[in-house]
């Protein structure tokens, strides 16, 4: 289990709703206006995607594999452009940028976390977490040590990723995704791996991850365990997105 303070709430209240008056006065982190992809000329993957993500929110995509989340996280992070569309950060368009404009945002603004942790094998815990501030030559001990600590993972610093388990893995991506100070965290299937006591761990580095780091969140998912932790959910289904009530 990840470290809470006394200061720091627990369990689903982490991602407790927010009023439409909130969402109205803060200006969204991230922003994708009438998204379209596809490829090849084949059938289009995303049709026509509204969505807005203001500061610290949590927000839960969910949809069966093949539903085009995958492409959705792909586009709202700069790994994939939309066939038509816009997608703004921090109130930047990205969707035209060039690859080595859209780096930059990536290593900045956005954080992500995979299915799989995508760790480094050759680096240790520490490394890893380390990575993104050493590629943005920024200095990494005080920051990196702060994000071990808050994760429960200084004990496993010297180790390397095939030596932890895969939630203490994922919790490790966790911390890399937050290393920049990102404005979003992007995270594709991150329970889909784990045991019960994996999720809830990782759930809790992600509550941690917006009261404590001030980042935004959304989480694409088919987990039903998963539900209920979101302050707005979203069903995508054969590329279209709609509200859950």
């Amino acid at each position: 289990m990840v470290r809470q303070s006394e200061h720091r709430p627990r369990g689903p209240e982490c991602f407790s709703q927010q009023t439409p008056m909130d969402r109205a006065m803060a200006d969204p982190v991230v922003r994708a206006r009438d998204l379209w992809k596809s490829y090849d000329g084949r059938a289009d993957v995303l049709r026509g995607v509204d969505l807005d993500v203001a500061p610290t929110e949590a927000v839960l995509v969910f949809g069966p594999n093949g539903s085009g989340k995958t492409t959705l996280l792909s586009i709202l992070g700069g790994l994939d452009v939309p066939s038509r569309g816009s997608v703004t950060i921090g109130g930047r368009e990205i969707s035209r940028l060039k690859e080595s404009a859209l780096a930059k945002i990536r290593l900045h603004d956005v954080g992500f976390v995979f299915q799989t942790h995508n760790l480094i094998d050759d680096l240790t815990v520490e490394e890893n977490v380390a990575l993104p501030l050493r590629l943005a030559r920024k200095p990494s001990d005080v920051r990196v040590a702060d994000l071990l600590a808050t994760f429960q993972l200084a004990r496993l610093a010297t180790r390397r990723p095939k030596e932890i388990s895969v939630g203490e893995a994922q919790r490790v991506a966790v911390a890399r995704a937050l290393a920049n100070g990102p404005k979003v965290i992007l995270a594709d299937e991150p329970t889909a791996a784990l045991d019960a006591n994996g999720t809830t761990a990782v759930l809790d580095a992600f509550s941690l991850a917006r009261t404590s780091y001030q980042a935004a969140l959304v989480v694409a998912t088919h987990d039903a365990d998963v539900k209920g932790f979101g302050a707005t959910s979203y069903r995508l289904d054969d590329g279209s997105l709609t509200a859950v009530p």
